[in-house]
């Protein structure tokens, strides 16, 4: 195992060089971020244009169109919106739609003749050609958007974050951005009621995996995060107690909950996805439950379902993502991975996929298939450690593709067919060499054995509330560590957990197979090991200890005397 320092391996200021280590020169005003951080929603070029249609539309009493994006801050910032609406304006008449896949944006023939302003949270920025339509069929459309546009519209109402350039803050999600929208409609009306949809705003920033060294959105996170209101999310934070461990942060919420509602929108029927939505505006109904043979709340059921259908997306990926090793593994001097994967994968799996081959292969992924004759679609990703700090940039810079749409480093792709050599060709000679090595482990830090000490795996475990997004969580690389084999345990029947004592900390590893305990721990009397792995603190019977959780070790040498 090779260990590669992301900076300094400063032991005496652990927490300020894991700060520094992600980029944060003030992590002081990280660690402390209030309302302070907030930005004013004035700052929003079209947001009193905006409120004053809506609120035009409902004295009219006019009937509006909310369309649902296919993500998970799409169906967050449509729960905003719609839950703000309807307990501001009783008597308000709108009609929502939920995409039929992964697509993004209006589509003009889905929305009913009658309506009078269509309302687009979370997408519609790009969508100048619909919204004249739109306008010339005799309706307003207000845009509630934070991905990039290259100008505003002659024919909606868009609010973006990225069109204001008074607003600091490029790093805020489509919830937000709705978010802002019922703060100043609060302002206006002279209410309070924004704050209560913060869980959602939380859980709309962490899906879409914004920024979180931006103030603003840090704050609003950490404080949705600490006031979960939503029928759906509770259930879902409820269904997944152990592994939370009783605590909502920042990773917890994106590896145990977040997950789950993409499986919803990624593997869900039409109805699946109708209930969670719903579930999420908190609907209040009785759903019958065959195997508990009794009724039980929507946001119960929809709970459990979503993580049925987790359970079985992770097994259709898993058949695909074998499927895929073998020929990446076959051509690794790709500078960029790019994939047919039309018979391979599910098209609602492939950008999940390509996250994981990034993760796995440390350089991005572009994953095609066959949408129709000649033309090939699919996800890409980049890898932030390239040499190519915007992906999205650099394909669209080609001139190869029909569009890229998303963000710089996670979005959607169109190609002629007959191009994909061509972008071979030009990545090969304007791509930057790919450096990484796949043995590699980046850590914050490189210990020894004498280096190892309990305060200092403490002061690190403390601060695990604040992991996630750029801000990942630090890990720890363990140097020839000696730990006598006759003391290395294998606990629990189903969960097995491997766990040896050392320096006055306990090592742990979850999930841990009995047949690689036999052949890596069945012999000798001492073994060494390389091991990274995170800090965490183990609390039990009112008393704290220090304890590593592995996430991968090596036998270096092994000792028979």
């Amino acid at each position: 195992m090779q260990f590669k320092l992301l900076g300094d391996n400063d032991l005496e200021n652990p927490i300020e060089t894991i700060f520094i280590n992600r980029g944060v020169k003030d992590s002081f005003s990280l660690l402390t971020c209030d309302e302070s951080s907030e930005i004013h929603f004035s700052n929003l070029i079209n947001i009193d244009c905006a409120v004053s249609c809506l609120l035009k539309h409902v004295e009219h009493e006019s009937e509006i169109f909310i369309q649902v994006d296919s993500d998970i801050d799409g169906f967050n910032s449509s729960a905003i919106l719609i839950s703000y609406l309807t307990r501001t304006f009783p008597k308000i008449k709108i009609n929502w739609r939920l995409q039929d896949g992964k697509e993004h944006g209006v589509m003009v023939e889905k929305i009913p003749d009658t309506t009078s302003l269509v309302i687009i949270p979370d997408a519609g920025s790009n969508q100048y050609d619909e919204h004249k339509c739109l306008k010339e069929k005799g309706m307003d459309v207000i845009v509630l958007d934070h991905h990039e546009a290259t100008k505003q519209s002659d024919y909606a109402i868009v609010v973006n974050n990225q069109l204001s350039p008074n607003y600091p803050n490029k790093n805020l999600s489509g919830a937000g951005i709705v978010y802002k929208f019922c703060q100043a409609l609060d302002s206006k009306l002279n209410h309070a009621y924004a704050d209560d949809y913060l869980d959602l705003v939380a859980f709309g920033n962490i899906g879409d995996i914004m920024d979180l060294r931006e103030l603003e959105t840090r704050y609003y996170v950490k404080e949705g995060l600490k006031q979960i209101k939503n029928p759906l999310i509770r259930a879902l934070v409820e269904k997944q107690e152990y592994s939370l461990k009783g605590n909502v942060n920042i990773i917890g919420a994106s590896f145990y909950i977040v997950p789950l509602i993409n499986a919803g929108i990624r593997a869900g029927t039409k109805k699946d996805k109708e209930d969670m939505m719903r579930s999420l505006l908190g609907v209040d109904e009785q759903v019958y439950y065959k195997r508990g043979k009794s009724y039980e709340p929507l946001h119960q059921s929809v709970a459990r379902n979503l993580s049925n259908l987790r359970n079985r997306q992770n097994k259709a990926k898993q058949v695909g993502v074998e499927i895929l090793l073998s020929e990446i593994d076959a051509n690794l001097k790709e500078k960029v991975i790019i994939l047919d994967v039309t018979d391979i994968l599910d098209k609602n799996l492939t950008g999940l996929v390509a996250n994981q081959l990034v993760d796995r292969y440390k350089r991005p992924v572009v994953l095609l298939r066959k949408r129709k004759k000649g033309v090939l679609s699919g996800s890409a990703r980049g890898y932030e450690k390239s040499g190519v700090n915007d992906f999205k940039e650099f394909l669209t810079s080609t001139g190869l593709f029909v569009f890229c749409e998303g963000h710089n480093n996670a979005f959607g792709v169109e190609i002629i067919e007959e191009n994909l050599h061509s972008l071979k060709e030009y990545i090969i000679n304007s791509f930057p060499e790919t450096k990484s090595n796949l043995e590699e482990v980046e850590v914050d830090f490189i210990l020894s054995n004498d280096d190892i000490d309990k305060n200092f795996i403490l002061s690190i475990a403390e601060y695990k509330d604040e992991w996630g997004s750029n801000i990942k969580e630090p890990l720890i690389g363990f140097k020839d560590i000696p730990v006598q084999v006759s003391e290395v345990y294998l606990n629990g029947n189903k969960r097995k957990l491997l766990k040896f004592y050392q320096s006055g900390i306990d090592f742990i590893k979850p999930y841990f197979k009995e047949e690689d305990y036999i052949k890596d721990f069945n012999e000798g009397e001492t073994a060494y090991l390389d091991i990274v792995g995170k800090c965490q603190i183990n609390e039990w019977d009112g008393k704290s200890k220090p304890q590593i959780e592995i996430k991968d070790y090596e036998i270096t040498e092994l000792l028979y005397f």
